[in-house]
């Protein structure tokens, strides 16, 4: 049915991982559309939530956090990410340390509103990737400090898509 409020009708948005966690069907978003189109639910759009270059997302172990010799809000950090060997990444979050087990972005990776990362240099440091926060990966709304994950069994390298849903088909049912 629809429910009009003030002459607008309502939209129910339905996340596939939210989906996913009462069931599993084995159709991609595309055909369960159909299939829910067929039991008269209409199913308006699909849209896709979160980031994309899934491949460039992955879990990292900081290494090391010292100051940036030109800006005091910096820090450098070097960041294993389970490849050929520790890459270099500015982060400007207050709660960066050693040792902790966060998400990291790589260059090419596509955050949600559509920016492609590169490697930068800031204040004359080159930075290959991004140290995550929750806002930055679409899935809360914390920006003050980075995403320090639980370390239990994650390695340097393992995709984030298999550790936090920073990706999903969204449902727009009317």
């Amino acid at each position: 049915y629809k429910r009009q409020v003030s002459g607008a009708v309502l939209k129910m948005r339905v996340p596939l991982e939210w989906l996913h966690d009462y069931c599993r069907p084995a159709l991609d978003a595309a055909a369960l559309a159909e299939r829910l189109a067929m039991t008269g639910t209409e199913v308006e759009r699909v849209e896709r939530h979160g980031v994309t270059a899934l491949e460039h997302f992955v879990v990292g172990r900081v290494l090391d956090a010292a100051s940036h010799p030109h800006a005091d809000r910096l820090r450098v950090c070097s960041v294993d990410v389970g490849d050929s060997g520790p890459r270099q990444i500015v982060c400007g979050a207050p709660n960066v340390a050693a040792g902790q087990t966060v998400a990291v972005a790589k260059p090419g990776a596509v955050m949600p509103d559509g920016t492609k990362l590169a490697k930068a240099r800031l204040r004359g440091v080159e930075s290959e990737g991004m140290i995550l926060a929750e806002e930055e990966l679409a899935i809360g709304t914390e920006h003050a400090g980075i995403l320090v994950l639980e370390p239990d069994g994650l390695l340097p390298g393992t995709p984030l898509a298999s550790v936090l849903p920073i990706a999903t088909d969204v449902l727009v049912l009317e």
